[in-house]
């Protein structure tokens, strides 16, 4: 005698049933899953022509498009979080940084260039685990033009771009106070110097290439203040910007920003000790760098930009520069706008600091001594 069983008036045999009742069992599983998980996908992009004089020893003009930045870098990526259950979560982030004008990878080439991490997340903070920023990038909030390809930030492009692999961070965020601090053990030799580049993580020497960052921020309705500490030692051997694991780049910073309706004024202070090789730019020794910046928004679809930034090195040195930056935004949507950007740099007389930050090929640097000029027309859309 076979045994049966009777669904929705049809007759199954019996192991049929089970398999089908598990098969719907695993089914609900799945559903019940998702719908606490969340995945994310997203990106930018940024492009445009850019026009820039004073190119090299023949101080040509050169018109072309860039390949870094625009007013914001091009990236995609995937975000995701899952509810584990008493109010803890895992958490995911892999975002890549490319080029629209060649569709090929920046940072070195990388895949997820940009940020790659996973980690747990819950009432008492967040602590992540891989390549990610460090803590003085999100200390920022007084930079109001932040990785525009002419702004302020051109005087530092370590500030635009501080990612460190192998890298373990923890964040913590309470009524507008957000306190955060990342170690790494050993930054990657893809990264270019002006990136905080090294050789990666050392067998041997347990202090080559690490790095350590701290940040303290607080936001308010109209106004915030955050302040950083973001340390590199070296350890990268001969020909890198510190050869030595004794040698350290320190940066400590302080800026913020105040609203007043439309309006929004930001400005900050960097002071840098660099142990690095001597060059007439910013891997002498001591610098001050301070910036000043506005963002207005007359119209709804129009926002305006301006920045003045200066930077001296060891006090009476002529390495130093001062750089203004403008832009204006038309969006043409909540997704894409478009715009135009120029920007100015005045070198002293040892300094040759590029008004597009120059770390990216193909590189733009004058002369030492030698003013620069940028313009840039361009259009970005998110998604």
């Amino acid at each position: 005698m076979s045994s049966t069983s009777k669904l929705s008036g049809r007759t199954f045999p019996l192991r049929k049933a089970i398999c089908w009742g598990l098969a719907s069992l695993a089914a609900c599983a799945s559903g019940a899953s998702h719908a606490q998980s969340s995945v994310t996908l997203y990106g930018i992009i940024d492009t445009g022509v850019e026009w820039v004089n004073n190119v090299g020893a023949k101080k040509s003009s050169v018109v072309r498009v860039p390949t870094l930045t625009g007013s914001i870098p091009s990236r995609w990526g995937l975000r995701g979080k899952e509810d584990l259950g008493n109010g803890l979560s895992a958490v995911f982030v892999l975002e890549s940084g490319f080029a629209p004008s060649q569709g090929t990878l920046n940072q070195g080439g990388r895949l997820f260039g940009r940020q790659a991490y996973v980690g747990l997340s819950g009432q008492w903070g967040t602590l992540t685990l891989g390549r990610q920023y460090s803590q003085i990038y999100w200390a920022m909030t007084g930079d109001t033009m932040g990785p525009n390809i002419y702004a302020a930030a051109d005087l530092d492009p370590y500030l635009a771009q501080p990612r460190l692999d192998n890298a373990i961070a923890y964040s913590f965020t309470t009524s507008g106070l957000t306190v955060g601090a990342t170690y790494s053990l050993g930054r990657d030799a893809v990264d270019p110097a002006e990136a905080g580049g090294c050789a990666g993580q050392s067998p041997t020497d347990w202090r080559a290439c690490k790095s350590m960052s701290a940040m303290v921020k607080y936001d308010a309705a109209t106004w915030g203040v955050a302040a950083a500490f973001d340390r590199n030692y070296g350890g990268g051997g001969t020909g890198s910007p510190l050869p030595s694991s004794s040698q350290t780049d320190t940066r400590a910073v302080i800026d913020g920003y105040v609203k007043f309706g439309p309006s929004t004024i930001g400005a900050g202070f960097l002071h840098r000790i660099n142990h690095g090789v001597q060059t007439p730019t910013l891997s002498d020794a001591v610098s001050n760098y301070w910036w000043l910046g506005g963002t207005y928004v007359p119209l709804p679809q129009v926002v305006l930009d301006a920045q003045f930034g200066h930077i001296s090195v060891n006090g009476g040195s002529s390495a130093g520069a001062s750089l203004i930056a403008a832009r204006a935004t038309y969006l043409l949507s909540k997704r894409s706008s478009v715009y135009i950007t120029a920007g100015h740099v005045f070198n002293q007389r040892d300094a040759a600091f590029t008004i597009d930050g120059g770390v990216i090929p193909p590189a733009s640097s004058p002369l030492p001594g030698v003013d620069q000029t940028g313009v840039m027309v361009g259009m970005r859309h998110q998604f």
